[in-house]
């Protein structure tokens, strides 16, 4: 039977840690273990992994703070499993999330499985329902056929892959203090991963950013294209914006126009036009928070 690690970073967060290992001791699929990598956490998180005890093996690693895709290279590094099943450390595992992951690993072999990161209710800023939104939009579309999976959907809050392919392609760059699972799918996605959504392997997030925090990490994204161009292609990543151009609600785009101006939107293939647009938003946003 195919075997499955769950990996974890952490950093600052030892109370919600807390809650996702507390939901892994729900699962109907017993047969797991879990890797927790402490990025150079001060708020207790390494005492309490010492001390806490779960229905499960957990091999808790501390390393100096060296961002998340530093922390989950280690846990790749020490996890046993076949299939690393990434989870985030704010997120809360429903109790088929495990089964469901292998379940959906054994249907198609050589296939990145995501599934649906969902909103709790009382994370209500405007920015982080704006993105629950958007994501539910995602979601839906891909439950009804509309939207075919690609690496852009790999996140690492609720995604599982084999580790050999994990291995095979570098891991992930260090070098990214964000964005580095979108970064990494792109290096599977020309390995030949492909790339399912699986509703049944369901979290929810409990999504709290700051306005400063949401917006850098969409610029990061947006900078994220130049590495795309080199894994993929330049043809692919513009097909790939352009469709995500069209598929914006009229509203983003008349927001988009009014930051950027229309000439810049007619460029809208290039990877700096996702940096800038992401920055013209932020500023916009920053100004009209603070009038």
């Amino acid at each position: 039977m195919t075997t499955i690690t769950v990996m974890i970073p952490t950093y600052q967060r030892k109370d919600r840690l807390a809650r996702v290992l507390e939901g892994l001791s729900r699962q109907t699929y017993p047969d797991f273990d879990v890797v927790v990598v402490d990025d150079g956490s001060t708020d207790g998180t390494s005492r309490y992994l010492r001390e806490a005890r779960f229905p499960f093996q957990v091999r808790a690693i501390s390393q100096l703070n060296a961002g998340p895709a530093a922390a989950r290279n280690a846990g790749v590094a020490a996890a046993t499993g076949e299939i690393v099943l990434f989870l985030d450390d704010d997120v809360l595992p429903g109790p088929e999330l495990v089964g469901e992951h292998l379940r959906a690993q054994a249907a198609e072999p050589r296939c990145a499985v995501m599934g649906p990161l969902g909103s709790l209710p009382r994370y209500s800023q405007p920015w982080v329902a704006w993105e629950q939104a958007m994501l539910e939009e995602q979601y839906g579309a891909m439950r009804r056929g509309e939207w075919e999976p690609t690496f852009r959907q790999f996140w690492t809050g609720n995604a599982s892959v084999a580790r050999e392919e994990i291995l095979a392609a570098g891991g992930f760059d260090p070098a990214f203090r964000r964005a580095e699972d979108v970064e990494l799918a792109a290096r599977l996605a020309r390995r030949g991963v492909c790339f399912r959504f699986h509703p049944a392997a369901r979290t929810e997030h409990a999504a709290e950013r700051t306005l400063d925090s949401w917006c850098a990490m969409h610029l990061a994204y947006g900078r994220l294209e130049r590495r795309i161009f080199a894994h993929l292609g330049e043809g692919h990543a513009l097909t790939t914006l352009a469709d995500n151009w069209a598929r914006l609600h009229p509203a983003t785009r008349s927001l988009v126009r009014a930051c950027l101006g229309s000439e810049i939107v007619r460029a809208a293939g290039s990877g700096a036009h996702e940096a800038m647009g992401a920055q013209g938003f932020r500023e916009m946003v920053g100004r009209a928070a603070t009038a």
